[in-house]
């Protein structure tokens, strides 16, 4: 097949290498413009113009999908489909131009998880079991016809960056077997089941990052391994701003603290959820370098309580 791709992120680039590894043929990537960042605000590309410069791929850098030449540019190109991978929401006169569709990889099982970040909301509600599914862009937020899915256990132990890079890989092979299925006509996609109370996936916000220590200590575990590494879950401390990057799981006990008191417990620092502690391994303390829950309790706990919030 002729492929363009289009995508931004690093999740991305494990399936821009498995497409130029395969037989088909990438006519070109389409990415973002660079973008100044750092403290030096140097312009940096994003992490699939890296990996085309690498491949030595033609490279489109397109600022706007509005721009009335881009659909006639594309049609030129005469491509089967579109692959879109973390990227942007694209307009009716983008994705219907290949006869194959604008198919796009999305780390959940649909229609579960619909939304711009669907591995957080995945480990957030503590599912036991997760998937890649490969759908045929429509309009509607990931509501298109489904080619292939598949799914796959989730450690309890995995954060989102693990979950990622994972996913990335899956999707990358199951992007591949998709493509074949529909070039060879064994695949036939179908439309997405109705479930009205699906789980959706929304965006992530200050707000709905901050850790809520009254929940039970499970969702709490949860919700912190789900925001790591990025944005990362975040709490008040003496009205400086603490990121949890990593936390670990104690056995359930009777709480005599209220939740969000933090104590010193066998050198290293302990917080009180609803019903049961949660052991810090790393965090972040506003305007300083990570450090390890021992460091916390030995710079900041010692042998006092303090408080979350």
């Amino acid at each position: 097949m002729r492929l363009v791709f289009l995508g931004n992120g690093e999740f991305g680039v494990p399936t821009l290498q498995r497409l130029v590894a395969s037989p088909h043929k990438v006519m070109a990537v389409i990415t973002n413009p660079d973008k100044p960042a750092g403290r030096g605000h140097q312009l940096r590309p994003t992490p699939i113009k890296e990996a085309a410069q690498r491949l030595e791929l033609p490279i489109w850098e397109v600022d706007s999908l509005k721009d009335p030449t881009l659909p006639a540019r594309l049609k030129e190109l005469n491509a089967h489909a579109f692959i879109v991978v973390a990227y942007r929401i694209l307009p009716r006169q983008i994705w219907e131009i290949p006869p194959f569709g604008a198919l796009n990889i999305h780390p959940s099982l649909l229609p579960a998880y619909r939304g711009p970040a669907p591995l957080a909301w995945t480990i957030m509600a503590g599912e036991k079991t997760t998937g890649i599914t490969i759908f045929r862009i429509r309009e509607g937020i990931d509501t298109g016809e489904i080619i292939l899915q598949r799914s796959y256990p989730l450690p309890e132990s995995w954060d989102a960056g693990e979950l990622s890079r994972f996913a990335a890989q899956m999707g990358a092979e199951l992007l591949i077997e998709a493509l074949e299925g529909l070039a060879l006509g064994t695949l036939q996609p179908f439309p997405q089941p109705e479930v009205p109370d699906a789980p959706y996936a929304p965006k992530l916000t200050a707000e709905n990052t901050r850790i809520q220590w009254d929940r039970p200590a499970e969702e709490v575990y949860n919700f912190i391994r789900a925001l790591s590494p990025s944005p990362r879950a975040w709490t008040l401390f003496q009205t400086k701003r603490i990121q949890i990057l990593k936390a670990q799981k104690l056995p359930p006990r009777r709480m005599t603290h209220p939740p969000g008191t933090v104590w010193r417990e066998e050198g290293t620092t302990v917080v009180a959820c609803r019903d049961a502690p949660l052991r810090l391994l790393s965090l972040q303390v506003e305007g300083k370098k990570p450090i390890s829950g021992e460091e916390f309790a030995q710079g900041y706990v010692q042998n006092q309580y303090l408080y979350f919030t």
